[in-house]
């Protein structure tokens, strides 16, 4: 692997790459999987997987990662979503030993996993951490993965050979609220750069998948005005939430949801003495 991952603080984690000047790295981001749903598209999840792995690229998981909803004292429980692997006594017990089975393959291209709802659910009504228990199974094997909070920051640094260094920091939360029909989430953006120092934001929670540039104008230290590019991601699920026109998400109005998370494409480039990064990013569909 050409990158590394540390914690910096409780908060935050840092992805390092050594990588030659012009070297492109790749990122998937990612969240809402839902994955043990019985209505969750998992050869969707494992072509981004796998196609992650080829690319040698780190995958982060922001929250949702477990669905968690079919425990036999959830109100919210479903027959119909829960797949026969979690049936029996143990419930929690068999949601850990099927995701660890179903991310074993992509263990050392898996670089956080951080709480959503539904994590932090199960640890406030149950007391057991799912996603803590995932990442110890992983960690076992050899993945550098990382447990992370629900909101938090995680730093691209790039070492290049020639010995400059430059980086881009993001911003997480795994998100909040309901996106409604007109604003789709973009609103919360307003909200998030106002709170939070980052050149990339990504959220996820309502299962709308948009992206937003921006550009923040000032001076450096030097005294010069330069321009700095900010841009918004909100990741889709892997659920699919329309079913037979029926069902909660029918009932309260909602239509489907677009299924995926982003690439992120990020490549160093040597100006004189300075580093700078080309961004780009699309859709993993």
């Amino acid at each position: 692997m050409n990158w590394n991952v540390s914690r910096l603080d409780s908060q935050a984690a840092e992805i390092l790459f050594k990588v030659s000047p012009s070297e492109k790295v790749t990122v998937l981001l990612m969240a809402d999987e839902h994955a043990d749903n019985a209505h969750s598209d998992l050869a969707l999840l494992k072509r981004h997987h796998d196609e992650a792995r080829e690319l040698n690229a780190p995958i982060l998981k922001f929250g949702d990662t477990f669905c968690a909803m079919e425990g036999k004292w959830d109100r919210r429980k479903s027959e119909a979503a829960l797949r026969p692997e979690m049936r029996g006594g143990n419930y929690f017990d068999k949601l850990v030993s099927w995701h660890t089975g179903l991310y074993m393959p992509y263990a050392k291209n898996i670089a956080v996993i951080s709480d959503g709802n539904h994590e932090t659910s199960i640890l406030q009504h149950h007391q057991t951490d799912l996603a803590e228990r995932l990442v110890h199974n992983l960690r076992s094997v050899g993945s550098q993965v990382l447990h992370m909070p629900f909101t938090g920051f995680v730093r691209f640094a790039f070492n290049l050979r020639n010995r400059h260094r430059t980086s881009v920091v993001l911003h997480y939360h795994h998100g909040y609220g309901g996106g409604g029909e007109v604003t789709r989430g973009l609103i919360d953006q307003s909200r998030t750069r106002g709170q939070y120092e980052a050149d990339i934001y990504f959220s996820g929670h309502i299962h709308r998948r948009n992206a937003d540039e921006n550009v923040m104008t000032g001076i450096n230290q030097s005294g010069r005005v330069v321009q700095r590019n900010q841009v918004f991601f909100r990741a889709g699920t892997y659920k699919r939430e329309e079913r037979g026109g029926t069902g909660y998400h029918t009932e309260k109005g909602r239509a489907a949801r677009p299924l995926g998370g982003w690439w992120l494409d990020m490549t160093p480039r040597r100006e004189r003495n300075a580093v700078t990064l080309d961004i780009s990013y699309r859709p993993a569909t």
